[in-house]
């Protein structure tokens, strides 16, 4: 299990503060994992046409400051009883 276990980490995300401004890499701080949730160390990510449409604030109330990228793959690295450190996840 990771070192960070029960601990709030910072890492780098893309951050859009305005709706069609260009995303901002900044630090964030994450939470640790709640039950039934796990850390992923994403290792690759992509903006999909849903995160694009939020992006632009079409059609919706925007909600700013936003991190986009749910589509991801990595590794588990903070896990819960249910899964093994090796495991792999797409999201």
């Amino acid at each position: 299990m990771s070192s960070t276990a029960g601990q709030v980490i910072r890492c780098r995300a893309a951050v859009a503060w305005e709706a069609g401004k260009p995303l901002v890499i900044e630090e964030v701080e994450v939470a640790p994992p709640q039950r039934m949730e796990v850390r992923l160390k994403i290792l690759f990510t992509s903006l999909c046409h849903t995160d694009v449409y939020f992006w632009e604030a079409k059609g919706q109330t925007p909600v700013f400051p936003r991190i986009f990228g749910h589509e991801a793959a990595g590794y588990v690295h903070v896990l819960q009883k249910f899964l093994s450190p090796a495991d792999l996840s797409l999201e």
